[in-house]
Order: C-alpha cells, then structure tokens, then sequence
C-alpha cells in the first residue's frame, strides 16, 4: 500500500508510567502512559461506597472533569491535548427532556474543554457505575505534535455550540468520536428507522476516515452503543439488523468489536458508533483456539494486533451463573486473547467493563468485577472505567469486558 509499518513508527520498547492516584474504582492508576500516548481511567465523583454523593448533574460533572484535568496534569498534559472523551452519563426522562439534560450537563463540560476539543462520545446508561452517580469520564490524551483535527465536510453537528471534533489524526492513528445519523442541529436523521440511521452513521464514520486519511481496511476497533430499553429481545433484534448492515460494510474479520445496550442522547436515535484505525500497521486477527466455543458475534475476531498494539473486543462468558463467576471466565478468555497476540496480562493499558444488574445490588457488583480484575492483574495493572447498562448483546450475559494492550517489549 506504499505505507510505512507502524512498527517503524513507535521505538521499542516503550516505557509504561502510572500517573496520578489511586482510582476511585480501587487499587488501578488514575492514568497509564505509554511513549507519547495517555490512557484516563474512570473520573467520577466519588469512589464506590465512599458515602453520599452530590445529587445534581452540575455538581457531579463539575467534579469528574476537574479530576480529569488534574490527572492529565500528573502526566505534565492539559485538556488540548485531550484527543478521545468518554461520557457516561444516568437520566431517566424522555424524549426533549434528555437532550435539554445533556446541554446542561455539557454547559458544564464546555468550562473545561479546549477549542478545538477532542473528539467525544457520550452515552447514557444505567449507572455510572452505580446509579446514585450520574456520569463518569474517561479518554485518550496525546504528547505527539503531530496532531490533526477531523471535521469532515460531510458531518452532522450538536444541538448546541461545542468544540467537539469529530475525529483526530494522531500520527499514524484515527480516533473517530461517536457518530449518530443527525443533522446539523441534532435531530435525528430516520428517526427510530434502524436500516436508514446505521447507513447514515457508517457513512459518517467513512467520511472521519476519509479526512484522516485513512478506510474501512484500517480500522482496529469499532464501539456499537444500541437503544434498549428494557426489552432484551426487542434490543437484540435490533443489534442483529445494525451488525448486519456492518458486515456489508466491512471486510471479514472486522475489527475488534464491543456493543452494548444504552438509551440515546437524541429523541429517535437507536444507534450511536465510534472508532480507532490505525493507518499501515501489520494487522493480525486473534482468536485462541478456545474461542470457537465462545459466545460471539459472527464476522468479528476477539482481537486484533495492530504494531506492538492489540485491540480486544468484548469478551464474555454468559453461561456463568453469577456476575462474579462471568467476570472470572470473561478475565480468564481476556488473558487467553492477549497471548494469541504475544502479549501479557501485564501488557494491557485500559480496560472498559460493561455490566448488567438491578439498581438494588449494583455497588456489590461493581465492586466484585473490580476486586476479580484486580485478582487477575496483580502487577502493573491498567486504567478502568466500570459501567452498568441496561443490556447485552448475549442471552443471560451480565458483563463484557474490552481493552487495549501495548506489547511494549515484542
């Protein structure tokens, strides 16, 4: 293809520093860095089971962005250099309601972003990790100077003025932010027509790839979050007709893939995408020989390794009776993904848990996937960010964890 290797591109081996605190998910760094790149774990208001919580969206995104400015600066980095934002957020309304609770939150996320600002995703969901707190961030940061924003021609807009961008160009890398079918106001384009929007978001996503120079053929991850609401049949059918579409799109295997259900920011949204490519890496498929008895999403490998980087989609082990037992089975199959790769437990950097409970035993549970992966990572362990939706892609499946590892040394 006339690209260098990104291999060439990265000095090996890399050096991995843990910045900042003790994550108010447990005993994980704040933040990883890894050469010129900063991986932010869960900022939330309050670590788990610390007590009362303030209970307004104000005052809780105030004290997750302020943590998220303080833990870029234990990395000497500041919110320009801010290129990927993850947004959680609880709410219960509907229809108007939310997109007006989301300009309020986001009236507040404005007093801290830089303009240009990074290219953002945000998602409602169940609990943050639990419901009492109403939003957690996470993201991606980056030292390189070699830095482009992505604001294709071809794009939709906010409801409100933000700085958010739809993508960026770091080096060799595309982070694409989320992308809904919207028009230039924020209002849904087909609305509650999945077969239009997921055509109308693919091809968004393809003019963010386009702008940074890169295709389909170099994507490394792709992120699904899907309307449900409450009715796991009714969401799965949905996910099927949006995978379906995918699959058209994509090249077999595809990326790295991890979807989950949520509600949508926009009235008669049903499906938000986000993503990272990587432009001339050697990619390699990873699927240990185990994971043809996987529970899995056809036309998608476990994992792809991209240069020293590998990306690993959801993983799970829905027929594990308990939270706790998924968790160990889905940690067991993460590490197996990681070596089918040439990479260790110690290699990963971030790690996404998505998981499904009632509101009554939600802290328990969160705590108990934090203390398993913990188990499972006594060493140099990786930034978190825990989440409670409210469903997933398999039958009786309650969690699914994603990551991305840097073989540092390999």
């Amino acid at each position: 293809m006339g690209r260098r290797q990104m291999d060439s591109l990265i000095p090996l081996p890399l050096h991995v520093a843990a910045l900042g605190g003790r994550s108010a998910l447990g005993d994980f760094p704040q933040a990883l860095r890894v050469g010129q790149t900063v991986y932010i774990g869960a900022q939330s208001p309050l670590p788990i089971g610390s007590g009362a919580v303030a209970a307004d969206i104000e005052t809780q995104t105030h004290t997750a962005l302020h943590g998220l400015v303080d833990t870029l600066g234990s990395a000497g980095l500041g919110m320009q250099d801010l290129i990927k934002l993850h947004t959680y957020y609880v709410f219960e309304g509907e229809g108007g309601e939310v997109t007006r609770y989301w300009e309020r939150m986001t009236d507040v996320r404005l007093k801290y972003l830089a303009n240009p600002g990074p290219a953002a995703t945000a998602l409602r969901v169940s609990g943050a990790p639990t419901h009492s707190r109403l939003i957690t961030v996470d993201g991606i940061a980056s030292s390189s100077l070699h830095k482009r924003r992505l604001m294709p021609a071809h794009a939709w807009d906010w409801s409100i003025p933000t700085p958010f961008s739809q993508g960026w160009r770091v080096d060799d890398r595309v982070f694409v932010g989320g992308q809904i079918s919207a028009d230039r106001k924020g209002r849904a384009i087909g609305a509650g027509d999945v077969l239009a929007q997921t055509r109308n978001t693919l091809e968004y996503i393809r003019h963010v790839l386009l702008e940074g120079g890169a295709t389909w053929d170099d994507l490394v991850t792709l992120k699904i979050g899907y309307r449900h609401g409450g009715r796991d049949l009714v969401a799965r059918d949905l996910l099927d007709r949006i995978l379906d579409l995918v699959r058209k799109t994509l090249a077999d295997p595809g990326p790295a893939l991890t979807c989950f259900g949520v509600d949508l920011l926009y009235e008669g949204l049903v499906l938000e995408i986000d993503a990272i490519a990587v432009i001339g890496a050697t990619k390699r498929a990873l699927a240990p020989q185990a994971a043809k008895n996987w529970a899995s999403i056809p036309g998608f490998a476990p994992g792809l390794r991209a240069g020293p980087e590998l990306y690993v989609g959801a993983v799970s082990g829905p027929g594990a009776a308990s939270v706790v037992a998924q968790a160990e089975a889905t940690m067991e199959r993460l590490v197996g993904v990681l070596e089918a790769g040439g990479a260790e437990r110690g290699d990963l950097v971030k790690l996404n848990v998505f998981f499904v409970s009632s509101e009554q035993f939600e802290s328990r549970d969160s705590e108990a996937v934090a203390r398993i992966i913990g188990d499972y990572l006594p060493d140099r362990r990786p930034v978190v960010t825990i989440v409670r939706v409210p469903g997933l892609p398999h039958p009786g499946q309650q969690v699914q964890i994603d990551g991305i590892a840097v073989a540092t040394g390999r």
